[in-house]
């Protein structure tokens, strides 16, 4: 008997195992990316409509999308693998492909900053001039123009292939930029628009403050979702719960009305052929889109993805996969319904999103579906609205259909599958079913932009995206390009193509569209990382100070928003100094005829007839271990001791050089 139980076991196992392996080899290999912060106009273009729509926060993006930010915008994207990209107005960005390893995001035109936030993770940032590697722990900003692009490190390597020549730079902060023209490549000021540059140290400062959230939430959550801990935190609360034969920690919601329900407030859009929520609380991206809601109590619960919800093997945890949206669709006349899953229970859609409990829906139409309580726990909590306002409102909650129960659902509706034709009248020809918001979209790019994105296409459906260490090695050996400095390459600059929705297809010659300076003005150079290690620049003919252009301080003033100082974050910026040899001070230049006391005391300046005929007076001899400085190169610290206005109550004076003290370039020296 026992044997035949091992047996039993043995068998079991062995089925389990061949069931994740067929579900292993069904898996989509899709990373979707995250909106997470837009200012202005966001516009995502729709292929088959040929067509650009609104696209707001918490809406997805993966391989294929292209979005366009019109003017005066800003926006923050994420990729799970650890790719983070802000923009700028007036850019066109277009993902290639999204893999665990691998980002290759093009920037037509415009303006992006590159974050490589992942330590196995290669980030190709291409655009008409060539493209550019973005390795672990590095960021760059990508000035992308019409006639050039120039490439501004902010933080560790960054490599650039020119597309005209096929050649290999290397560049570091500290080092002039990378600029480059179809055909050459030379160096441009290691500067970044201040503008800009604040807007993302404002960024910086809001993750950082998120990032201190404490709770039980950074406890409870997956490490891939504890940046969303402090929602979790500001809007409910962790409890534990019976379910399912045992006691279960869920979260669940406190400050949403009573009768809220998950699923009701936002709207179903199509994105990858299957119906995707975009969520407007705070906490649903996460919520909507990871793990399940569960009905207990009479609360709405939501359980974390990779939480144990029964007991038994590990097959029945819930896994941590990206779902557009765990419903069942139901549908009746003029009616269309959705009831969200509860765990195990099967999800159909087009595509293949992972986990053991989904079904790809292709051209077989699945039919029977039985929307009884024992296949769905949650069908008497079904959302039913109009068919009209499923695609026409951001909310459904005032259109749902209130007098219904689970008798009604029951004997009177269908399920099915997926949402098409058969469930929505006309489904197919229903424009508005791209939508991420009922927004009437008044202004778009014009028709000349799709020309990159048509050419992007066709790399997108090849899907050849190498592995992060074979580009690497590809990259590496390509020759190594040698900087023309002595070329003169053209800012690049940004055409305006948003246009009055009526004047897309209009021919470009009859528009007046306006361009500009990508780079509005430089600062002196990019600000640091406070975690970056810099390689300073030996080249001889870069000048260390450029007196046209303000000091790094009253850049500093500029950029800041007051009150709100810049905190040492990753992506953050060191504040006023730079990680490059401090020039001379300017009293000591050979060029002043009467140069300041030379370590003497007040009293005992040489007289100018000394000084102008090549002569000083002696000098004590320097502490041992000290060289003496040269008579035209002070030692950096001396600058301390010429200023009568502000005396140290004990310095010495007496002309000794004293132990070098901590330089007020030290916020430099540590970074070195």
């Amino acid at each position: 008997m026992k044997k035949l139980f091992g047996l039993l076991v043995v068998l079991f196992l062995t089925w389990g195992a061949m069931v994740l392996a067929a579900w292993a080899t069904e898996a989509p290999n899709l990373m979707v990316g995250r909106v997470y912060h837009v200012e202005g106009s966001l516009l995502r273009y729709v292929g088959e409509e040929d067509d650009w729509v609104a696209v707001v926060q918490d809406a997805p993006f993966s391989t294929g999308d292209t979005l366009y930010l019109g003017r005066n915008g800003k926006a923050e994207l994420m990729v799970p693998n650890g790719t983070w990209i802000r923009i700028d107005d007036n850019t066109q960005v277009q993902f290639i492909g999204l893999d665990s390893d691998v980002s290759e995001i093009d920037i037509g035109a415009g303006l992006g900053r590159f974050y490589n936030k992942d330590s196995d993770l290669v980030i190709k940032a291409t655009s008409p001039f060539g493209y550019v590697l973005v390795y672990p722990g590095s960021s760059f900003d990508y000035y992308v123009g019409e006639n050039s692009a120039e490439v501004v490190p902010i933080k560790g390597k960054i490599t650039f292939v020119h597309a005209g020549s096929n050649a290999r730079y290397e560049v570091y902060p500290g080092n002039p930029s990378i600029l480059a023209d179809q055909y050459q490549v030379s160096s441009g000021e290691a500067g970044v628009d201040p503008d800009w540059d604040g807007w993302n140290r404002s960024r910086e400062s809001f993750w950082a403050s998120r990032n201190r959230a404490t709770g039980p939430s950074v406890q409870y959550l997956p490490a891939a979702l504890r940046q969303d801990a402090y929602v979790f935190e500001e809007n409910g609360r962790w409890e534990r719960v019976y379910y399912d034969g045992g006691e279960r920690l869920f979260w669940r919601p406190t400050r949403v009305d009573p009768d809220w329900a998950p699923f009701t407030v936002g709207r179903w859009t199509e994105w990858y052929g299957d119906q995707t929520w975009i969520p407007s609380e705070p906490f649903g991206y996460v919520t909507h889109h990871y793990g399940n809601w569960i009905y207990a109590g009479g609360h709405w619960y939501w359980a974390p993805p990779v939480a144990r919800v029964t007991v038994g093997l590990p097959l029945l945890n819930i896994g941590f996969f990206w779902y557009p949206g765990r419903v069942s669709w139901i549908h009746s006349g003029g009616y269309v319904g959705w009831v969200p899953l509860a765990p195990r229970e099967t999800y159909y859609s087009h595509y293949h999103w992972g986990g053991p409990h989904v079904v790809r829906v292709t051209n077989i139409n699945i039919t029977q579906i039985n929307i009884h309580t024992r296949n769905y726990a949650n069908a008497r909590h079904a959302v039913v609205v109009p068919q009209h306002n499923f695609y026409t409102v951001n909310n459904y909650r005032p259109v749902r259909v209130t007098n219904i129960n689970n008798t009604t659902i029951i004997n009177n509706y269908r399920a099915a599958p997926v949402v098409n034709n058969t469930v929505i009248k006309d489904y197919s020809s229903i424009r508005q079913r791209h939508n991420f918001a009922d927004i009437q979209v008044r202004e778009k790019p014009h028709k000349a932009v799709t020309e990159r994105i048509v050419t992007n296409q066709r790399i997108i459906k090849q899907g050849k995206i190498e592995k992060a260490s074979v580009m690497d090695q590809q990259v590496k050996s390509i020759k190594e390009g040698k900087i023309n400095r002595d070329v003169r390459i053209q800012q690049p600059k940004v055409t305006n193509y948003v246009v009055p929705a009526d004047e897309v297809n209009r021919p470009k010659s009859e528009l007046k569209l306006q361009q500009k300076e990508i780079k509005r003005r430089a600062a002196r150079e990019p600000k640091k990382d406070v975690e970056q290690s810099v390689k300073p620049s030996t080249k001889p003919d870069r000048p260390s100070v450029q007196p046209d252009r303000p000091s790094d301080k009253s850049d500093r003033i500029e950029t800041e928003k007051p009150g709100k100082p810049a905190p040492r974050f990753e992506g953050n910026t060191v504040p006023e100094k730079r990680a490059v040899p401090a020039p001379k001070p300017k009293a000591v230049t050979p060029i002043k005829p009467v140069p300041k006391a030379e370590r003497q005391a007040p009293e005992k300046v040489a007289p100018k007839s000394e000084e102008t005929n090549g002569v000083k007076p002696a000098r004590p001899a320097p502490k041992p271990g000290r060289v003496a400085p040269d008579k035209t190169d002070k030692p950096s610290d001396e600058p301390e001791s010429v200023k009568p206005v502000r005396p140290r109550p004990n310095e010495k004076t007496d002309g000794i050089v004293p132990p070098k003290p901590i330089s007020r370039q030290e916020g430099t020296k540590i970074w070195l």
